[in-house]
Order: structure tokens, then C-alpha cells, then sequence
């Protein structure tokens, strides 16, 4: 390797080591609300919603279903389950 190849490598940014790093936590949110139409692209804005964040898929699910099951009747309302992995770390934790 020439010189000016190690010259190269040595003036390359690096990352931060992450020693302070948590590992990632999955929490799981159900968003959703009326849309403008059943294309579901638009949703209005007065109904929009975020439920969570719920530690497993499971009680994601149980809301998911009680939000659904409330609106039957209208063919414009729709939610999803939303998976979100956070990383925090120990300045995340102490900024809030």
C-alpha cells in the first residue's frame, strides 16, 4: 500500500464508537384515521391518531382492533400497526 493510500485512510472520518449505546427497542404504535377518500392517501387532519407506544405486537393488535371495530360503518376509516425501533442512548436518556 503507497503512502498516499495511508495517507487517505488515516484522514477518513470515523463513526463514534457506541460504548455508551442501549441496545434498540421495538415498540409498536397504531396510527391512523379518516381519510378524504378509500385510496387511503389523504388522511384528514382533525382525525388523525397515534396510539402507543405498545411494548409487543400483541397489545398493538388489541387496540388496533378496538379503534377498527368501533367504525364499521365508515369505509374511510382505516389504522395500521406501525413497528419503530428506538435506540437510545445515555445522552437520549438524560435530554429526555
Amino acid at each position: 500500500m503507497s503512502a498516499t493510500a495511508n495517507a487517505k485512510t488515516a484522514t477518513t472520518p470515523q463513526t463514534a464508537p457506541a460504548t455508551e449505546a442501549l441496545p434498540a427497542t421495538t415498540f409498536f404504535y397504531v396510527i391512523g384515521g379518516e381519510f378524504t377518500d378509500t385510496s387511503f392517501e389523504s388522511v384528514l387532519t382533525r382525525s388523525n391518531q397515534i396510539h402507543g407506544p405498545f411494548k409487543t405486537h400483541d397489545e398493538a393488535l388489541s387496540k388496533w382492533r378496538s379503534l377498527s371495530f368501533q367504525e364499521t360503518g365508515n369505509a374511510q376509516v382505516r389504522y395500521e400497526i406501525a413497528e419503530v425501533a428506538h435506540r437510545m442512548d445515555r445522552r437520549t436518556i438524560l435530554l429526555g
